[in-house]
């Protein structure tokens, strides 16, 4: 995987926390493989920002849901996590996010990412801030604003409603 779409969904994720984009992001780069499986890294990836996304709107059985599927991609594959940015204590982290989803409020999950991820993330996002600094900033963060938290429900559908509208109309006609 390349590392500007990576940069691109840490950028989302973790800076931004905005998991829907972030998925979006992942599910177009993922898409334009030649050859896709469900069984790819970037759909462990994809899983995890879905969770993130489920967790911080209060919905834990579809976090749940979600960190129980990218976890059995992972036990299945065993994806390079250091070569995807991240360290390998991630997996410690979900399996522990997930045993107290129900008892513990959202925060951000603070992804382990690679010291040579946060100087590229850094070097992308915010080069004047020292790189101490800015990993602090990254870390403490936490978005809230409806815009963010809501976007999948917020967004513009008008074009999907059409699209899905004129298949229903093109399938009567076609009986």
């Amino acid at each position: 995987m390349e590392r500007t779409q990576l940069l691109d969904f840490y950028n989302e994720l973790i800076i931004k926390q905005d998991y829907f984009e972030c998925h979006e992001i992942m599910e177009s780069h993922w898409k334009s493989k030649p050859v896709l499986t469900k069984h790819d890294p970037e759909v462990f990836l994809i899983l995890v920002a879905v969770a993130e996304y489920h967790y911080r709107q209060g919905n834990t059985a579809g976090a749940e849901r979600s960190y129980s599927r990218a976890i059995a991609l992972y036990d299945a594959h065993e994806y390079d996590l250091f070569s995807l940015g991240m360290t390998e204590i991630l997996i410690t982290m979900i399996h522990e996010r997930k045993k107290h989803i129900k008892t513990i409020p959202f925060t951000p999950l603070q992804f382990p990412l690679t010291d040579e991820t946060w100087s590229h993330l850094h070097a992308m996002q915010d080069p004047s801030t020292p790189i101490g600094t800015f990993r602090e900033m990254a870390i403490n963060r936490f978005v809230q604003e409806e815009g963010i938290v809501f976007k999948h429900r917020l967004r513009d559908r008008s074009d999907v409603i059409s699209d899905r509208n004129a298949a229903i109309k093109k399938r009567k006609h076609q009986k």
